[in-house]
Order: structure tokens, then C-alpha cells, then sequence
């Protein structure tokens, strides 16, 4: 598989980054004789992409097998037309971390200030009593912190805690609620939408876990809900202040690469799109787009994509930090046949052709080409086969 890193073509400048302006062969000027397209080609001097092949070539007649004149040093240095993958990389450099932090903010009790019903020891001030540790990770069933020494508890799910549960109440935030439970092995819940009595008692068996009053209701303020595992990014709070609006800020226990992306290559970073992420120490590991933010003024003034790439062996990463490289696939050809870029030969007629050498003679042949890649070219049609030897540089 070949591969390259490009950017964009400068203006008026062919695919390989050479300027051809003025170029032309001898015997096709105005009024010369030719065919265009893909057909048999006629040309005087063999001009080069990428370098000038002064004396190794000379002069070929034609399409026809003529032979090159005498007085050539050196037969030509030739290589042959190969079909593989040609891939095209787009590098962008990101950041190691965690992702997003995201803050945590804890809704006081009723304005009557009376503590949570599932509270142990009667009411209080509604202090902060401890926090998770900045750094730290917090996983399903464990506090986050703690408001009059009364825990508040992690749980996954997607909904927030947004209402009492009890007995009789149905919703997403039931099943949500069970499946938690269950997790935690509470007992052998059937999980749905309704809040039963067998909810109850599963309910009361976990808050005696935690050491609260097994009242089989829950508090909204007693638990908040995550994705998965969390990681303490930072404390808003300190213990001993009212525990009200943000207390602290978490991000996702993975590590993961954030960076930023125009418009313009947006359609690089689709969820799911397989990446290279090359690290500072210069070793590589494969990553996944997970997620795409929405359009963010960026400190160029232009619009920018927030893109978040998340790697699966945590491994491999454990203590990376820092700015690291992403590698996109922008295109990508398999199974295509290749040449060099320096084989190519601009024709007078437009476009361009290789030259084909075969029992010591040589001739030209147009061909169209594709995708530009890694120092080679994708040749879409054109009367080549794959092992044909063409001539190159030296």
C-alpha cells in the first residue's frame, strides 16, 4: 500500500506541484500532427515530472517502436507498472486527555431545607462534606462526593434525576434506575418501567449498603447519572461550603484525542471512521472518530469542529499527554495500477503519457490518471498492464 500526506494544489499547478506553463515537445506545436485523448501519440522531447532526464533518453520518434538515435551513454532506468492500494493521508494535530469536562451541579433539597428523605442522622446544613480527588476515577455505585455526610452516588445512564422515585411511578428513569440496580446485584430485577414493590425492596438493600436509612425512595439528590466511569477533572467547591449549583467538573475515564477541524474537512471525521494517531515518542496506535461536536468560532476567526477520537488499548497510552498527530484516510484506490510520478511525461497535446520500453526500443503511450499518492499515481486507463516496464529518471 503506497500513501501520502498532501495538501492542497497550489493555483495553476499540476497534480505532482510542477509548473508546466509553456511547456511543449517538439513536432506538436501549432499545426502539428497528433491524436488527443488515449490514442497513439507523437512527440519530440521527453519532459519530465519532478526532474529533467538530460541525456538519458535522447530523442524518441514516436508510437512506433522507431529506435532512439545513437549517441545515448546509458540504456534508461526503467521500472514496472505494479497494481496495489494507493491511499492518501490528511495529518491533524490534536490533543491527549480526557475529553470534555462536563460540570456536575448538585439542586439543594426543597426550600423548606429539610435533608433527603433517604437521609441518616436528621438534617443539616447542606455542607460539603468530601469530594472525589481531583484525578481520581469513579465507577457505578461509587460517591462523588458527599453533602452532610450523606453520599451521592454514581449511576450510568443517559437521563438526569429529575424527580422522586416511589413506588407506582413509571417512566425511562425507572428502567433506568433498575438497570442500575441490577448491576450492582441488588437483586434479581426484572427491569422495565415501573417502580414495583420488588423495586422497593432492591432500593432499600442498596441504600443499606451505602448507610443510609432504607427507605425504598429515592431522592434526586441523592444519585447522578453518567455514560460509564468518570474521571475528577476539578473542584468548583471546597468541603465546607454550601453544596449548591456546580460543585466539581468530570470528564470520561478514557483517554482520548480532541482536536479541531474547518468545515472544509469535515467529511474526514464521520463517527466510526478508523484513524492512525501517531504519539510524541513517534509510535502509532489506531484510534476511532467517536463523536463530532458542532461548529465553534476558532481562535482564527473561521469556524471549527470539535472532533473527539477515542483508542481502544488504553494500553498502549497510559501516560501520553500532549499534542499527537492524526491520520486521516482523505481517498483511497485498491487494487489499482500504479507508476511513479516521475514517469509521467507532459504531452503537447494536454494531458499525459509514460514510456514503455520493450526489446530495447521505446515508445510513448497516453494514459488518464487517477489518484496522486505517496509519490506514485493511479493510471485509470491507458494501454498498460501490470509488470510493463516504463522508463523513469535516473
Amino acid at each position: 500500500m503506497t500513501g501520502s500526506n498532501r495538501g492542497a494544489d497550489p493555483a495553476g499547478r499540476d497534480r505532482t506541484g510542477l509548473d508546466h506553463s509553456g511547456l511543449e515537445l517538439a513536432g506538436l506545436g501549432r499545426g502539428g500532427r497528433g491524436t488527443r485523448g488515449l490514442g497513439r501519440v507523437r512527440v519530440g522531447r521527453r519532459a519530465v515530472l519532478g526532474s529533467v532526464a538530460a541525456g538519458a533518453v535522447g530523442m524518441v520518434t514516436g508510437c512506433d517502436g522507431e529506435p532512439a538515435p545513437a549517441g545515448i551513454a546509458s540504456p534508461p532506468q526503467t521500472v514496472a507498472v505494479t497494481r496495489g492500494d494507493l491511499v492518501d493521508f490528511t495529518d491533524v494535530e490534536g490533543e491527549f486527555g480526557f475529553g470534555e469536562a462536563v460540570p456536575l451541579r448538585y439542586v439543594r433539597p426543597a426550600a423548606d431545607g429539610d435533608a433527603p428523605a433517604d437521609g441518616a442522622g436528621g438534617g443539616g446544613l447542606g455542607l460539603v462534606t468530601w469530594l472525589a480527588p481531583v484525578g481520581s476515577t469513579v465507577v457505578r455505585g461509587r460517591p462523588l462526593l458527599r453533602v452532610d455526610d450523606q453520599p451521592v452516588v454514581l449511576l450510568y445512564g443517559a437521563l438526569p434525576a429529575y424527580r422522586k422515585l416511589i413506588t407506582g411511578c413509571r417512566g425511562g428513569d425507572v428502567r433506568q434506575l433498575e438497570a442500575n440496580l441490577r448491576a450492582l446485584r441488588m437483586g434479581d430485577l426484572t427491569v422495565d418501567t415501573a417502580f414495583t414493590p420488588a423495586t422497593a425492596a432492591a432500593v432499600k438493600r442498596w441504600q443499606r449498603s451505602l448507610g443510609l436509612a432504607d427507605t425504598g425512595t429515592v431522592e434526586p439528590q441523592r444519585v447522578v447519572y453518567a455514560p460509564g466511569p468518570v474521571r475528577i477533572a476539578a473542584h468548583a467547591l471546597r468541603v465546607g461550603d454550601p453544596a449548591d449549583g456546580e460543585v466539581l467538573s468530570h470528564t470520561g475515564a478514557t483517554r482520548s484525542v480532541t482536536l479541531r477541524l474547518t468545515e472544509q474537512r469535515r467529511q474526514l471525521a464521520v463517527p466510526g471512521t478508523e484513524v492512525t494517531v501517531r504519539l510524541a515518542a513517534g509510535a502509532e496506535v489506531p484510534g476511532t472518530v467517536d463523536r463530532v461536536g458542532l461548529p465553534a468560532e476558532s481562535d482564527g476567526g473561521e469556524p471549527a469542529i470539535e472532533v473527539y477520537v477515542l483508542v481502544a488499548d488504553q494500553s498502549a497510552v497510559d501516560g501520553a499527554a500532549g499534542r499527537v498527530t492524526v491520520r486521516f484516510t482523505a481517498q483511497r484506490r485498491d487494487g489499482v495500477l500504479t507508476v511513479p510520478v516521475t514517469a509521467l511525461v507532459a504531452l503537447a497535446e494536454g494531458g499525459y503519457g509514460v514510456q514503455v520500453a520493450q526489446g530495447g526500443t521505446t515508445r510513448y503511450v497516453a494514459v488518464r490518471t487517477g489518484l496522486f499518492a505517496g509519490g506514485r499515481v493511479e493510471v485509470v486507463a491507458g494501454e498498460l498492464a501490470e509488470g510493463v516496464q516504463i522508463v523513469v529518471p535516473r
